[in-house]
Order: C-alpha cells, then sequence, then structure tokens
C-alpha cells in the first residue's frame, strides 16, 4: 500500500529489509551511542512495527519492555516513556540533519503516536562533519556495508570486523578523554605496568564447504554434510549442481557480540595508554593468564579458562537441566536465585544477562594482577558486560551503590550482573544494572 511522505508526496511502501537498514544505520550512530535507553525504545518501536503491531504500542507497553519498568508501571504518574519520545523525535532529527542527510530511508515518530513511519530522505543542505577523522568514517562504511542479518552467529565476520577494527584503533593517540570512574574501576588491571592480554574465547563449530585441498584446518575430521544442508547452503552461496559438500570442526573464529565487547575494551584500553595482546584463548591457557593482568571474553560452555575462574563465584551461568535455558544463577546467600532468558514470540532471545566479574589472576591478591571476565547467558551478554563497564555514567551508578553499603573504596574482587535487551537481529540495545556480590575486600 502506498505511504504518504513528510511532504505528502506520495511513495511506495518500504521492505522489511530495508527498514532494518535504516534502523541499524541509527543505532550503530554517534547520536545515539550514548543513550541506551532511546536505542531501546527506538529498536522496540520498529520490531513491532515489522511485525505488523505496531498499532498495539502503548505508552505502558513501550515503559515495561522497552525502558525495563516494573509491571506496576503508571504512566499516569511517570511520564518517562512521553520524555523519551519526544527525545527520541529529537535525536533522529538530529541524526538525518548532520550525520546522515545521505540515507536511503528516514525513521519518523510522528507526533501523538508510537508507531514510525519511514520515509525517504528530504534533500538538506547541512554537510555531514568529520565525525572522528578520516579513520573512524572508513570503519563507519566497512560496518554499514554489513547486512544486520549477516550479523546472526555471525562468527567468521566477527573475526573480519575484529581485525578491521584494531587496525584502525592501533595507532590512535593515548590519553582522549575518558570518565574518571572508569579510569578508577580500570585501574587494578594496569597497577602493575606491563601488557594486558586479552584473550578471546572460540567456539568449536563445523564448517560446512565444498571439500578444499588447501583448508587451513586441514587434519582435522570431516564428515559429509547431510542432505539438508545443501539448499540451506545454496539460499546464500553458488554451489554446482553435482557439487558435494563436507563438514569440519573449526575452532579459530570469534561472534561478533564479543566483538563489539571487544571494540569497547580496546577503545578504553588505548584512553589509558595500556598495550595489550589479542589472542583466542586456545592459544593461550589459563594457566598463562595468572602471570599477569588479563581480560577475558567467553560464556563457561565456550570457554575452559571462564569455566574454572567462575567455579565457586557467587554468580555463574548455567544451563537449566529441565527447561534447557540458559540462566543466570546464584549460589549467594541473599539475593534471586537465578534469572532466566527472555524469548520473543519467535523465540530469538531478546532480555539476557551478562556477567562481569573481577578476580585475582592468581591465588596471591596481594601481586596486585587482574583479571576481568565477561561472560554472559549468551555473547549478547557478555557485549552488555563489556558495555557497562566501560560506561562512566552505569560505574558511577555501581560506584554509589557501593558507597551507600559503606565502602570507601573499590572491593579487590566482585560480581556484576547486568540485564540486557537485544533487538529481533541478535544485538545489543540496552543495558542495565540488575545485582552485584562482593567476593573480598
Amino acid at each position: 500500500m502506498p505511504v504518504q511522505g513528510a511532504n505528502n508526496s506520495e511513495t511506495v511502501a518500504f521492505t522489511e529489509e530495508e527498514k532494518r537498514a535504516a534502523l541499524a544505520a541509527v543505532l550503530r550512530s554517534p547520536a545515539f551511542s550514548r543513550s541506551e535507553q532511546l536505542r531501546s525504545f527506538l529498536a522496540f518501536i520498529c520490531e513491532m512495527e515489522m511485525a505488523g503491531r505496531g498499532s498495539e504500542l502503548t505508552e505502558y507497553m513501550i515503559g515495561v519492555e522497552a525502558l525495563g519498568r516494573r509491571e506496576d508501571f503508571s504512566p499516569t504518574e511517570d511520564s518517562s516513556v512521553r520524555t523519551r519520545a519526544h527525545e527520541l523525535r529529537q535525536r533522529l532529527q538530529k541524526f538525518y540533519s548532520t550525520e546522515r542527510p545521505d540515507v536511503r530511508l528516514r525513521i519518523e515518530l510522528p507526533k501523538g503516536s508510537y508507531a514510525p513511519r519511514y520515509f525517504p530522505p528530504t534533500p538538506v543542505a547541512v554537510e555531514s562533519p568529520a565525525e572522528g577523522g578520516a579513520e573512524h568514517g572508513f570503519l563507519k562504511r566497512v560496518i554499514e556495508r554489513i547486512p544486520v542479518r549477516a550479523c546472526v552467529g555471525g562468527f567468521l565476520l566477527g573475526a573480519v570486523v575484529a581485525g578491521t577494527a584494531i587496525l584502525l584503533l592501533r595507532d590512535r593517540p593515548a590519553g582522549s578523554s575518558l570518565d574518571s570512574t572508569v579510569r578508577e574501576v580500570w585501574a587494578p588491571l594496569i597497577r602493575k605496568g606491563g601488557e594486558v592480554l586479552i584473550c578471546m574465547a572460540t567456539p568449536l563449530h563445523l564448517l560446512v564447504a565444498p571439500p578444499m585441498a588447501g583448508s587451513p584446518t586441514m587434519g582435522l575430521p570431516k564428515f559429509p554434510a547431510p542432505p539438508e544442508a545443501y539448499p540451506f547452503f545454496r539460499r546464500f552461496r553458488p554451489l554446482a549442481p553435482n557439487a558435494t559438500l563436507e563438514m569440519q570442526l573449526v575452532q579459530k573464529a570469534v561472534n561478533v557480540s564479543d566483538v563489539q565487547g571487544l571494540a569497547l575494551v580496546v577503545s578504553t584500553l588505548q584512553s589509558l595508554g595500556v598495550r595489550f595482546r589479542i589472542l583466542p584463548e586456545s592459544n593461550f591457557p589459563l594457566s598463562a593468564m595468572s602471570k599477569g593482568s588479563a581480560i577475558l571474553f567467553g560464556a563457561p560452555w565456550f570457554s575452559r579458562a571462564a569455566s574454572g575462574l567462575l567455579q565457586g563465584t557467587p554468580w555463574a551461568t548455567a544451563v537449566d537441566p529441565e527447561g534447557k535455558e540458559v540462566v543466570s544463577a546464584s549460589h549467594a546467600p541473599q539475593g534471586p536465585a537465578g534469572s532466566s532468558a527472555k524469548r520473543s514470540i519467535r523465540r530469538e532471545y531478546r532480555e539476557v544477562f551478562g556477567l562481569i566479574t573481577v578476580l585475582p589472576s592468581n591465588k596471591h591478591a596481594d601481586e596486585g594482577h587482574t583479571i576481568v571476565i565477561f561472560s554472559g547467558l549468551t555473547p549478547v551478554g557478555s557485549h552488555g558486560a563489556a558495555a557497562f563497564f566501560t560506561s562512566g555514567e552505569s560505574m558511577r551508578k555501581l560506584h554509589k551503590r557501593l558507597t551507600e553499603e559503606g565502602r570507601r573504596s573499590l572491593p579487590r574482587s566482585y560480581q556484576i550482573v547486568v540485564r540486557c535487551r537485544a533487538n529481533e537481529d541478535t544485538q545489543l540495545v540496552f543495558q542495565d544494572y540488575e545485582t552485584h556480590e562482593v567476593l573480598a575486600r
């Protein structure tokens, strides 16, 4: 059905793919990078509209589902949804007038409605400023050419994006702006100086491809691909009619959400002027991590090191044997017993939990080395954990909570559970504090 543009000119209807690309461009933008609630708000209403449920959007639904308000939320007493809607309209207008006046599709939130509408761009005379210099612009163009759907699962793509991001960030000058609370929280990692090791869990998976004599994983077991794999393979890749497919065990790739968390960590370390190395965990065992300060990305089912380090901690991630769902389980004497991930109608994980664990990197806590583990119920949880730990706003809130508990300084080891919301494409749109546990003063 034709739709009316902002200038009342008639245009054709837009496809879901075009709408998703427009949403992804906004969520990645600097204008929205520091406003998790606006990102969550926009992602939620756009997902509802694309699901054909835009007419169901209400102030109460947005408050509870997108902004994380409690179920007893009252729109008549709490104007936060209306306030965020006003901010969202202004932020969208700024994005399209300054950052991306050249987009193919604009998202607008009409006054008096919570259902978004989509329009072709209106020509503007304002030139887009050079956000962050040439390097930032190049990385932005690289990421924007990646279809959002390609990020689902996204193991091999993660490795490519990681390489590009690190190359561009490697020569970034130290001393750039960093929140003082973030500096305080990260101080234990750099107290002894030296190099910080960043280890990335590499999930074991099956690579499906035609037989290749020069395969980089020669020597590992190979299996014939089942008949069901052929039509799925041809949906995305060319395959000759009589060609065969084989499956091979691979452990050399990283999930896209972990890469997004890695980019936040790298940016923070660069701002602190700290040297670092990034290695797959398969090349760097737990025993090597205990010799200095380290950062580990990985859930226990993907990472032997995370599994070992989280044993005996108050909080850990696990699989519920009855419901077969991932849960954040607490062994602490107080606090909730556990928190399960929440799925959408389409069964994608929409609300998960991230876990930050800060521990001495060896048995002698007074030696000054620290290990930080970013884990989660899904890779989105790990991304949310890293986003929380690198956010000045989030860490100031945590510092305030610790002060109210009577703690004058940051504990030597502790855990933070972070509630994370993902969109339909399993990308993080919102993260917030859930609870914490002090392990040692």
